[in-house]
C-alpha cells in the first residue's frame, strides 16, 4: 500500500523514547542482520531483512499505547507474526507457548520481552519494517520491531534479532527495571492521544479503537 500521502498528525509532539534505552546510533548493518527463530520450533530459521520484506506484507492504521499514558495512531506496515512463525513450523494453536523477543542491544545490554503467543497471533501482531511510508527510524526500532496493538509498547521489542519460542513466561527488561506488569495488556486509564491532541478515558482492556475515544 502507498502511504506516501499519509502522515500522522502532530507526530512531532510525541514523547521521544530514545532516552529510555536505545540512546545513540545502534551499529546495525542491515545486510548482515538476520532474524533468528528458534526454541520450540520444528525447524530453526534465519531470515535476512530482504527475505522478510519479500513476505506478503500487511498494513495497519492502528493505535499504540505507552505505559506512560500517551497514545498515537500510525500507519504501520510489516509481516504478520503468524506468517513468519509458520516458516519455522511453530504450532500456533498451542496455548502453552510464549514468544520471547530479544533485541540487538547496545553497550548497555540487551532488551527482552515475553508475550503469550496465541494471544498475539489472534490480535494480528506484526513484525513491522515500515511506518508512515518510511523504513523504521531508530526510535521506532530499525530494522524490525514486534508490534502487538493490544499490549503496551514496552512489550514490543525494538531492533529485534531473535524470537525464541518457549513455555516460560519470563520477566523481561522493563518488568525488572521499572516494575511493569508481566502481562502488559493495555488497561482502563486516562490517556493522551497525541495525534488527536486530546485526553480520553479508556474503559476496556486490550487494543484501543476509534470507538473508545
Amino acid at each position: 500500500m502507498d502511504y506516501s500521502n499519509k502522515v500522522t498528525p502532530f507526530l512531532h509532539k510525541k514523547p521521544s523514547s530514545l532516552r529510555y534505552f536505545q540512546e545513540g546510533v545502534i551499529p546495525i548493518d542491515v545486510k548482515a542482520w538476520q532474524l533468528t527463530i528458534d526454541g520450540e520450533v520444528s525447524r530453526p530459521v534465519n531470515l535476512t531483512y530482504d527475505e522478510i520484506c519479500d513476505i506478503a506484507s500487511i498494513s495497519h492504521h492502528r493505535r499504540n499505547v505507552c505505559v506512560c499514558l500517551w497514545s498515537i495512531k500510525r500507519h504501520w506496515e510489516g509481516v504478520l507474526l503468524r506468517d513468519v512463525l509458520s516458516l519455522a513450523g511453530v504450532d500456533l494453536e498451542d496455548p502453552g507457548l510464549y514468544l520471547r523477543q530479544h533485541s540487538v542491544g547496545t553497550e548497555k545490554g540487551g532488551y527482552d520481552s515475553t508475550v503469550h503467543l496465541q494471544s498475539a497471533v489472534k490480535r494480528d501482531a506484526i513484525l513491522a519494517h515500515r511506518v508512515d511510508g518510511q523504513a523504521l527510524p531508530l526510535e521506532n526500532g530499525f530494522p524490525l520491531r514486534f508490534i502487538d496493538f493490544g499490549l503496551y509498547l514496552y512489550k514490543c521489542v525494538k531492533a529485534i534479532k531473535r524470537i525464541e519460542i518457549t513455555r516460560e513466561n519470563k520477566i523481561g527488561f522493563w518488568e525488572d527495571y521499572a516494575g511493569y506488569d508481566l502481562d502488559g495488556t493495555i488497561q482502563p486509564k486516562r490517556y493522551y492521544a497525541v495525534d488527536l491532541q486530546k485526553k480520553f478515558f479508556f474503559e476496556g482492556s486490550g487494543e484501543v479503537l476509534d470507538s473508545d475515544i
